[in-house]
C-alpha cells in the first residue's frame, strides 16, 4: 500500500495541481493528437485506394473507413481552434484510437485477412495509445482496457477464430508490459512538471528578494542623499556670500547637530537594511513622533533655507506611536523632502501631528507649489509613478511616495493625498496606530 501511495501522483495530482499539470503538457498533447489524426487520415486514405483492387465487400469497408476518415479530419480541424480545452484533447485521442480499432474489426470481418493481422494491430494500438496519443496514463489505460475488451468480445462472439484465443496470454502480457512503460513515461512527465514548479517557485523567491534589495537600496539612496544635499547647501550659501556672519555661526551649530543626526541616520539605516535584506520584517515598538519630527526638520533646514521656505511645525507632545520606528522615519523624511522639493520659493511647508477623531495619530505635510497632476492621482503610491523635477529643478528617483505608502501600510497605517485639480496647495496625510498606554 505504501508503494501505491508513494506513486499515486502518476495517476493524478490534487485537483489544482492536476489542472496546472494539464496546462503544462497541453501543447505536447495537442501535437500528439494532430500526429495521430494525420496518421489515421493518411492510413485510411491509403487503404481506401488499396481496397479498390481487392475482391472484398467494398461498400461496407468503404463506409467504415470513410467514417473514420471523417472523424479524424474533423478532430484535426478542431485541434487548431484557439480555445480547445484539455478535456477535448483527451477525448479526441481516445475517439481516434477506439474508432480505428472498430474499423479494423470491421475490416477483419469482411475480408479474408489472416488472424495475426488483427492481433498485431491490437499490439500496435496498445503501444500508440500509451506513447504517442497524448493521453494521460490513466486515460490511456482506460482506452486500452476498452480496446482489449472489444477484441475479446469480437473473438468470442463475432469471429470465433481459435487463433485469437491462443493469443490471449500474449496480448495480456503485452498489455501489461506496455503499461509498465507508460507508467515510467508518465512518471517522467510528471516529475518534469514538479521540477518546473520548483524552478518557478525559486524564480519567484529570487524576484522577491531582488525587489526587497531594490527597496532597501532606494531607501538608502533617498535618505542618505537628502541630508548630504542639505549640508552641502550650507557650504554653497556660505561660498556665495548669502549667509551673514551672525547667521553663519548659527548655521555652524546647526551643521554640528545635523552631522550628529546624519551619523545616527546612517547607522540606523545600515542596521535596518541588513535586517531587511531577506524580506521586510516589522519590528514594532513605542516611540515619540514629536522627537522624530524635530530631528527630521533639522536635517532639512538647509534645503528649505536655500529656497527661502519656512518650515512650520505644530505637534502634540508625547504622541507615542506603536510601529517600526525606522520605517516611519523613512516615511516622514520622504514626505518632508517631497514637500520642499515641490514647494515654491519664498513659501512655507506646514508639518502637523495630532490625534484624530478616530483615536489614531495623524501626521500631515502641506506645501504650496506645483499642482499635483490629476492623471497621476491613481499612480501616486505605486511604482508606476515616474520621477518629476521640483520647482528648482531638483531631481529624484521616483520611488519616495511608493516606499512611503508601503512602509505606512506595512505598519497598519493609511496614507492619503489631499488636493483639488490645479490647486497649488498639496497635502499628504498619514494615519498610524497609537501605542496602548
Amino acid at each position: 500500500m505504501h508503494l501505491f501511495s508513494k506513486y499515486n501522483y502518476i495517476w493524478s495530482f490534487p485537483p489544482e495541481k492536476e489542472i496546472a499539470y494539464n496546462e503544462f503538457v497541453k501543447r505536447a498533447n495537442l501535437i500528439s493528437v494532430r500526429l495521430v489524426s494525420f496518421i489515421s487520415i493518411f492510413g485510411m486514405s491509403l487503404f481506401l485506394i488499396i481496397d479498390l483492387f481487392k475482391d472484398i465487400e467494398y461498400l461496407v469497408i468503404f463506409i467504415a473507413r470513410a467514417t473514420s476518415l471523417v472523424i479524424s479530419s474533423t478532430i484535426m480541424a478542431l485541434s487548431f481552434r484557439k480555445t480547445i480545452s484539455i478535456g477535448s484533447i483527451q477525448l479526441s485521442a481516445a475517439t481516434i484510437a477506439i474508432t480505428s480499432l472498430c474499423v479494423s474489426l470491421v475490416t477483419s470481418t469482411f475480408t479474408s485477412l489472416p488472424g495475426y493481422y488483427l492481433t498485431n494491430l491490437v499490439f500496435l494500438f496498445f503501444f500508440l495509445v500509451v506513447t504517442a496519443s497524448g493521453l494521460n496514463f490513466r486515460h490511456g489505460l482506460i482506452v486500452n482496457l476498452i480496446c482489449l475488451t472489444l477484441f475479446i468480445f469480437y473473438s468470442q462472439l463475432v469471429r470465433k477464430d481459435p487463433f485469437y484465443a491462443s493469443q490471449y496470454p500474449h496480448i495480456i502480457s503485452i498489455f501489461i508490459y506496455i503499461h509498465i512503460v507508460g507508467f515510467v513515461l508518465e512518471d517522467r512527465r510528471r516529475m518534469s512538471f514538479l521540477q518546473y514548479l520548483d524552478l518557478s517557485e525559486q524564480k519567484k523567491i529570487v524576484e522577491e528578494l531582488n525587489q526587497q534589495k531594490n527597496k532597501v537600496i532606494s531607501v538608502l539612496s533617498h535618505d542618505v542623499a537628502a541630508p548630504l544635499s542639505a549640508l552641502s547647501n550650507i557650504l554653497f550659501l556660505q561660498a556665495k556670500g548669502k549667509l551673514k556672519e551672525g547667521e553663519l555661526a548659527s548655521f555652524l551649530n546647526q551643521v554640528g547637530e545635523q552631522l550628529d543626526d546624519f551619523k545616527e541616520l546612517l547607522y540606523g539605516l545600515v542596521r535596518w537594511s541588513k535586517s531587511q535584506m531577506e524580506g521586510f520584517v516589522s519590528e514594532k515598538r513605542q516611540f515619540d513622533l514629536g522627537e522624530q519630527l524635530k530631528s527630521t526638520i533639522r536635517l532639512f533646514q538647509p534645503s528649505a533655507k536655500q529656497k527661502n521656505i519656512s518650515l512650520i511645525c505644530e505637534y502634540e507632545k508625547s504622541l507615542i506611536l506603536f510601529a517600526d520606528e525606522e520605517m516611519i522615519k523613512v516615511a516622514i523624511r520622504n514626505l518632508l523632502s517631497n514637500a520642499i522639493k515641490f514647494a515654491h520659493e519664498n513659501s512655507e511647508v506646514s508639518i502637523q501631528s495630532y490625534v484624530n477623531s478616530f483615536g489614531r495619530a495623524e501626521f500631515k505635510v502641506t506645501n504650496v507649489g506645483k499642482p499635483f497632476p490629476s492623471h497621476l492621482r491613481d499612480k501616486v503610491f505605486t511604482y508606476e509613478m515616474r520621477s518629476t523635477t521640483g520647482t528648482s529643478s531638483e531631481k529624484g528617483i521616483g520611488l519616495g511616495l511608493a516606499m512611503t505608502a508601503f512602509f505606512v501600510r506595512f505598519n497598519d497605517g493609511e496614507i492619503y493625498l489631499d488636493t483639488t485639480p490645479n490647486s497649488d496647495v498639496v497635502s499628504f496625510t498619514i494615519q498610524l496606530p497609537l501605542a496602548a498606554l
